[in-house]
């Protein structure tokens, strides 16, 4: 297990002084970058033994978004390795410990060289020690189907902002986009502010990359967009309910 203190900053919040979603699913990235360098397992190693941890599905559980100034601490902990996946749990709670965040995701370790999933090994996972299931969330279908009936929304260029060290547009990114896609959908402009975000990851996209968001409504009540290239081929599956 691990955690870490922040307070959320003026940059991190949109007009209503909510974090926005963007900022929110970096402190969860940041938290399992800092517990793998902390244990030895930085990004410049998993360069040299070319390998790089990929998220493969977010289930991710909003109570609440916090708020401009507060103090909220930021916690990981890998509960499970198994072939070439391993799942890890996330959360955020306030100054009374609180959580206003609880996730679980999935993730494939992946040969930088050779470009394709491998087995994980024994330097991947003992550095973590003991692994611990705290959150105990119930097991979910990562496959984040969309409906039958979408919408499409305006052609988005990636570009050099989306990007990360893995050279593939950011996980945080495609949920950004999303929300934003329903935001200007939505009479009155309404980001995401707590609920359920499920994300299934299927297709990584690079820069200079058209995106074209298509969204609907499920038989449930949520929402999915489908983040697609031009041929149809899905990037990415985000579910808001």
């Amino acid at each position: 297990m691990y955690e870490f203190d922040a307070r959320v900053r003026y940059s991190e919040t949109d007009e209503t002084q909510n974090i926005t979603i963007t900022a929110l699913v970096n402190y969860l990235q940041d938290c399992s970058t800092f517990h793998s360098a902390d244990v030895g397992l930085t990004v410049d190693y998993l360069n040299e033994i070319h390998r790089a941890w990929l998220l493969s599905y977010w289930d991710i559980y909003i109570e609440r978004m916090p708020r401009l100034y507060e103090n909220i601490s930021i916690g990981t902990s890998p509960h499970e390795f198994r072939g070439v996946l391993a799942h890890r749990n996330f959360w955020v709670k306030d100054k009374a410990g609180n959580f206003l965040l609880k996730a679980d995701s999935l993730w494939f370790n992946f040969d930088t060289e050779r470009m394709r999933p491998v087995k994980i090994e024994a330097n991947m996972i003992d550095p973590f020690g003991g692994i611990n299931d705290v959150l105990k969330l119930p097991v979910s279908d990562r496959r984040v189907t969309a409906p039958e009936e979408l919408t499409t929304g305006e052609a988005i260029k990636i570009e050099q902002h989306h990007i990360d060290t893995n050279h593939h547009v950011n996980n945080a990114q495609y949920i950004r986009i999303a929300d934003d896609v329903l935001t200007k959908a939505t009479e009155g402009k309404v980001h995401f502010t707590s609920g359920r975000i499920r994300a299934e990851y299927r297709k990584a996209a690079v820069l200079g990359d058209i995106m074209f968001p298509r969204y609907g409504q499920t038989e449930n009540g949520s929402v999915v967009v489908s983040l697609q290239n031009e041929a149809g081929e899905v990037y990415c599956n985000i579910e808001f309910s």
